[in-house]
């Protein structure tokens, strides 16, 4: 059996992800399993790069492949979307708040799924569950992570747990939760130096629809223009992936915190089913799509019922 257990958190790592990691990575060992190590299988964005940053914490380290290891799945449960090497690692927990996809495991094991809006108040539930105090750093983690997911609390997918449970976190670290999320949706927007392919594989999650293979990217941005205004060469950068990939179709989310609605651009052949799950009409490609803030709340479902 293999002697190091990682917690790690989906490809193309967000802020929910890592801080995920690190916070259950913490709890694991204060519980005594010391063969417990936060993971990421990424580099981290702009935003988790400032919250790092703000509380002081090493960013966890790189798992290329996980292949003979044990790890412990945070914040994803499918295997499009899990580290390289997944599939020939020993999956031995799982802790998540997405639609329950399609890992498999040799035997039973713990796996919490709960309909909150990140990972991280589900994690506060098992260090109250475990009878471990949150510390000021952690809870800053947690914090930073359940903001980030919920878009401080203005997502549909937010929870009154999760309105709760933030601002329990914000008192235990010392932060106002309105003030430190406007810090974070900041750092979220940093695109100007992005380039195309960047942007619409930044925050990317591949998805198995029946017969349907499909891509879907978010940019959560105060700037909206600094996207759109890229369009065609943005387009381009997502021909190639649908090119590169086989994908049925592939969507960019291009959502405006501010106003909270989205724009999405659409690649592939499979438009029409797209403009039936989402009730959409596209035009040149490009649809509006008024209130629409979550990936997986508003748009995952209905597309995930039109391709089936």
């Amino acid at each position: 059996m293999p002697e190091q257990t990682y917690v790690i958190g989906h490809r193309k790592p967000d802020t929910d992800t890592v801080c995920a990691a690190l916070a259950y990575a913490e709890l694991k060992r204060e519980q005594g399993e010391e063969g417990v190590s936060p993971a990421r299988a990424g580099n981290p964005n702009p935003e988790t790069e400032f919250v790092l940053d703000y509380w002081d914490v090493e960013p966890p380290a790189l798992l290329e492949d996980a292949a003979g290891t044990q790890v412990i799945l945070v914040d994803h449960n499918e295997y499009s979307q899990t580290v390289s090497g997944a599939r020939e690692a020993e999956i031995v927990e799982i802790v998540d708040h997405h639609r329950i996809g399609d890992v498999e495991t040799s035997a039973p094991i713990p796996f919490r799924n709960e309909p909150v809006g990140s990972t991280a108040t589900i994690l506060v539930g098992l260090f109250d569950e475990a009878g471990v105090t949150i510390d000021a750093r952690t809870a800053g983690l947690l914090l930073s992570g359940l903001l980030s997911d919920t878009v401080v609390l203005r997502s549909p997918t937010t929870t009154e747990r999760d309105r709760t449970v933030a601002e329990r976190l914000a008192e235990t670290a010392g932060v106002d939760v309105e003030e430190y999320g406007q810090k974070l949706l900041a750092h979220k927007s940093k695109l100007g130096e992005k380039i195309p392919r960047e942007m619409v594989l930044g925050d990317f999650k591949e998805f198995e629809f029946g017969s349907g293979r499909v891509g879907i990217g978010q940019v959560e941005t105060v700037e909206p223009s600094v996207v759109l205004d890229r369009r065609e060469a943005v387009f381009d950068a997502m021909d190639d992936v649908v090119s590169e990939r086989g994908y049925d179709a592939l969507l960019l989310l291009v959502t405006d915190l501010l106003e909270e609605e989205s724009t999405v651009l659409v690649a592939g052949d499979e438009i029409a089913t797209v403009e039936s799950g989402l009730g959409a009409t596209f035009s040149d490609r490009e649809a509006f799509l008024p209130g629409v803030m979550s990936r997986k709340k508003q748009v995952v479902p209905p597309l995930e019922s039109a391709f089936e």
